[in-house]
């Protein structure tokens, strides 16, 4: 598999023998992880997410699953590639747990997938979601990016048209941003690709998706993701309820409270600490101040808001005190909205929500 040009993630070109070793790492990461814990891993959900985890084996996801305690109706996320799609893949993942696909779509423009480094083309979606559909796939998400280089409103429009035939059950739609050491903007400095849309032009298509998919009878549950009703992504959800989460393998970021923890972006690295038994070697202890901005910045990303009730039971007041100001300010600007029960963004600073989450987090 080719890199993708506008990640800067850890990654390391594949290699069968080196896939079998990594695999062997994670096993040995969850036995230390159970020693430590002094039970069996319980999960209500396991994301295997990339990279490229389609490479792995039925028999490798089996293999790590094993490790765990799966809950009862646990959801079990693959990311996927599009051209990694076969009958043969399919009938070989339908010996293993998964029952949650994330498939990267991207763009159905074939242009913007040439720029985006992508091997498939548009013209595959359906035939690819008709594969899994047939084999019992009922909860399939799309991934589709936009303000992508030289793309136009018009453009944006036929993709969400294309989006919304496939009927996933949900979407999610991010803004395309690029790292400084990202191939992708290094093309653009040296004018070899487009520049990407401006904060007018990407404002303007954020709203286009949101308007378009809504109407489409999806649930805008959270700033970037959408979904038919009991279709939201469970694993996600725990992320943005600051619900502690197991994170293994090289450059993998975890939270078990008051710990977020962070593993080496680099296999060998990563796998001296674990011949070490060494667990969260890079870790911030998170309390008080720091874990309530974290819970603030992670549950505004919810269109449904913050619990003022979860926020008081966790940190011993309430959300507003402290913030009476700054709320104040951002009521009158209609940028976030407060009633007895939750704190929310207003729809209008959805798009802004960085700015309006950092006044709130740093007051």
């Amino acid at each position: 598999m080719r890199p993708c040009p506008y990640c800067s993630f850890y990654r390391v070109a594949y290699h069968q023998k080196q896939q079998a070793e990594y695999l062997g790492l994670l096993i040995e990461e969850l036995k230390l992880w159970k020693r430590e814990i002094g039970r069996k891993i319980s999960a209500k959900s396991v994301y295997f997410g990339g990279g490229t985890p389609a490479l792995l084996t039925a028999e490798g996801i089996n293999n790590i699953l094993q490790e765990m305690h799966l809950e009862p109706d646990a959801e079990i996320t693959l990311e996927i590639n599009p051209i990694q799609i076969t009958p043969t893949f399919v009938q070989e993942l339908q010996a293993t747990a998964v029952n949650r696909i994330s498939l990267g779509v991207q763009s159905f423009d074939d242009e913007m997938l040439r720029l985006l480094g992508r091997r498939h083309h548009g013209s595959d979606i359906p035939a690819k979601m008709e594969l899994l559909r047939d084999a019992g796939y009922e909860n399939i998400s799309l991934d589709l990016l936009y303000g992508l280089p030289a793309q136009t409103p018009e453009m944006l429009l036929t993709d969400i048209e294309e989006l919304r035939k496939q009927k996933p059950q949900h979407i999610s739609t991010y803004l395309l941003t690029l790292d400084e050491d990202s191939p992708m903007l290094q093309d653009i400095e040296s004018g070899k690709i487009p520049h990407l849309a401006n904060d007018d032009l990407a404002a303007d298509m954020y709203e286009l998706v949101c308007e378009l998919l809504t109407g489409a009878g999806y649930t805008h549950y959270e700033i970037s993701n959408f979904s038919l009703p009991g279709y939201e992504s469970r694993h996600n959800l725990s992320y943005w309820h600051s619900e502690p989460y197991l994170a293994l393998g090289a450059s993998a970021s975890g939270w078990l409270p008051p710990w977020r923890y962070d593993n080496p972006a680099s296999i060998r690295k990563h796998q001296n600490n674990i011949r070490k038994q060494v667990l969260m070697p890079h870790k911030k202890r998170r309390q008080g101040k720091a874990a309530e901005e974290d819970y603030l910045m992670m549950g505004l990303r919810l269109t449904q808001g913050i619990d003022r009730a979860d926020f008081e039971r966790r940190f011993g007041r309430d959300v507003t005190e402290g913030r009476e100001k700054t709320m104040g300010k951002l009521l009158f600007c209609r940028m976030i909205e407060l009633d007895d029960n939750w704190l929310r963004l207003s729809e209008s600073a959805l798009f802004i929500s960085n700015v309006v989450i950092g006044e709130l987090m740093w007051r």
